[in-house]
Formats: C-alpha cells, sequence, structure tokens
C-alpha cells in the first residue's frame, strides 16, 4: 500500500467515476482500476462496487476513504511544514471565496503572491459558504475568505474587516439625487436578492427585517453582476458589498449610495488548526490587505 493508492481511492469515491478520476490522478483508467483491485486484495475487503453504470463505495470503503483522507491530509502537513521550517510557503497554495468576494479579490491576490512570495503560486477557487468550509476542513484548500462565522472544531479563524454595503439603484431612481440614504427611504420598491445559497442574501434580510424595511423582496441571481444588470434596467433596488463598488470595473448606470444605519457584512478568513501552512498563508492574506481602504496592499 502506498500514498498513492489511497489517492486514487478518494478521486474515485469523491468522483463517483474512474475516468474522471483517472484524469484527476494523471493516470490511465486501467493503470487506477488495476491499482485499486491491489489494494482491495492488500486489505482483504471489497471497497468499490463497479457495474455499467455507476460507481458505489461501499460500507467498508467508506472508512476505508475516511482514513485515507486523514492519512493524506497528514502528509501533505508533513512536508509542508518541513518547507515552512526553511521559511518557505509550499510550491502552490490553494485559497477558496465565496462568490460575493472571489471577483474582487482574487485578481489582487494574485499581483500580491507575485510580488511577496514569487516562488509560490496561488491556486483559487471559488464556492458558496458550505462547500468552502468542507474544502478546508478536508484539506482540498489551505484557508477560505468568507464573510460568517464558522461552527467547526476542526476550524480556525481570522477576522479582516467589516464591510459595509451601499444602496445601488438605477441613476434615474427618485433616490439616485441624494448623497446618503435613511432606511426609511427605502419604501416600497422592489429589492433584488441574491438566491438562497449565497449569504449575502441572508444579511440583506436580516437587516431588513431587523429595521422592518416592507419592500417585496425577490430571490432573482446567482451572481452580483447579474444583480446590477436587474437595476440597470430599472427591475428593482439591490444592496451592494463595499468591494464590488470599489473594484476596477465599477458598476455604470448606477448610483451606489450609503445607508444610514449601514448594513455590514465581516469577513473572515479559516484554516484548519493543525495545518502550519494554512495559518500562516492566512496571517500573510492578513498583511496583504489595507485595513483603510479594504484594499490589498500590493506595494
Amino acid at each position: 500500500m502506498n500514498f498513492r493508492d489511497l489517492e486514487y481511492l478518494v478521486a474515485v469515491a469523491k468522483r463517483q467515476h474512474f475516468g474522471k478520476a483517472a484524469e484527476q490522478c494523471h493516470v490511465s483508467q486501467s493503470a487506477l482500476s488495476l491499482q485499486l483491485q491491489k489494494l482491495e486484495r492488500e486489505v482483504g475487503a471489497q471497497l468499490i462496487e463497479r457495474t455499467n453504470r455507476r460507481v458505489v463505495v461501499t460500507e467498508t470503503g467508506r472508512e476505508i476513504v475516511r482514513r485515507a483522507q486523514e492519512l493524506l491530509q497528514g502528509k501533505r502537513e508533513l512536508v509542508d511544514a518541513a518547507r515552512l521550517h526553511d521559511g518557505n510557503f509550499p510550491e502552490t497554495v490553494r485559497i477558496g471565496a465565496i462568490p460575493t468576494i472571489a471577483p474582487y479579490l482574487f485578481a489582487e491576490l494574485q499581483m500580491a503572491f507575485r510580488k511577496r512570495f514569487p516562488n509560490t503560486a496561488p491556486l483559487f477557487d471559488e464556492a458558496v459558504t458550505e462547500q468552502l468550509v468542507a474544502a478546508v476542513a478536508d484539506g482540498e484548500l489551505e484557508t477560505g475568505i468568507l464573510a460568517t462565522p464558522v461552527n467547526d472544531s476542526l476550524l480556525e479563524e481570522l477576522e479582516l474587516f467589516e464591510e459595509p454595503f451601499f444602496l445601488a439603484v438605477p441613476t434615474r431612481h427618485r433616490l439616485a439625487r441624494q448623497n446618503k440614504v435613511e432606511v426609511p427611504d427605502l419604501g416600497t420598491d422592489q429589492l433584488l436578492l441574491l438566491k438562497d445559497t449565497h449569504c449575502l442574501k441572508e444579511q440583506v434580510v436580516g437587516f431588513c427585517t431587523a429595521h422592518r424595511v416592507d419592500g417585496n423582496q425577490q430571490s432573482a441571481a446567482s451572481s452580483i453582476a447579474t444583480l446590477l444588470a436587474l437595476v440597470r434596467s430599472h427591475g428593482g433596488i439591490t444592496f451592494l458589498p463595499q468591494m464590488a463598488i470599489e473594484h476596477p470595473n465599477k458598476p455604470t448606470g448606477i448610483r451606489c449610495l450609503p445607508v444610514t444605519p449601514s448594513p455590514t457584512r465581516k469577513i473572515r478568513l479559516v484554516f484548519r488548526k493543525t495545518s502550519h501552512v494554512g495559518r500562516r498563508l492566512a496571517e500573510a492574506l492578513q498583511l496583504c490587505l489595507d485595513p483603510q481602504s479594504n484594499a490589498l496592499t500590493i506595494s
């Protein structure tokens, strides 16, 4: 038994498909299948049920997969700890972020790493909060950037900054002539929201409930870009995080106004408590942020 065989098993269990698992592991499907058969003979139990239509992991296989993931994670952390002892990051680090953060930070993080850590390549992944937390806990990511607190004993959390939301209205909207908006000004306008998988929706709805904003609410989009398109076409109004309106590709045809009292969200980094790389990476990312502007400091 070797780590490669365990990687093949974990890949098949995750992908539920031999071909996709082989592609992920950069090996032929026949070689992967033969190695898994060898592993099954070695442990003395069937781990995978093979059919023409699907792959089924047996009950024993699920337990072996769980233990294999722990061993593989331990191997990664051992190698990474050795590199950190020499003062270096690994050759690659894996960073995730939720969809309402990723478009605004990933490019800047890429540039920051090129300047500060030229021997390390960051790999990025965009996912909703639940998927992101699971990926960090399972060792698929070193750290995740999100906007809600986590409740996982395996993970540690580092707060970065608190970010305000702004009200986005069409340039010809009745509120566009104002410099700021009071909560009572919101009236009964159609409030456009992201769909349920996005924590931004929960944060906006929570603010509206707390301040008795009675306008109609519509879960209309899976991205901020779609929300902006709908606002621009006078389909309603919406709340945007500050980073979305300060990004180089600022929304056009829309006026973004501060709201009093201001809705906010706290941006956090999460990493595994046992990961030396995750902890140091989180600290490095924190240093890459300018707390005055909530923007990445590249110099």
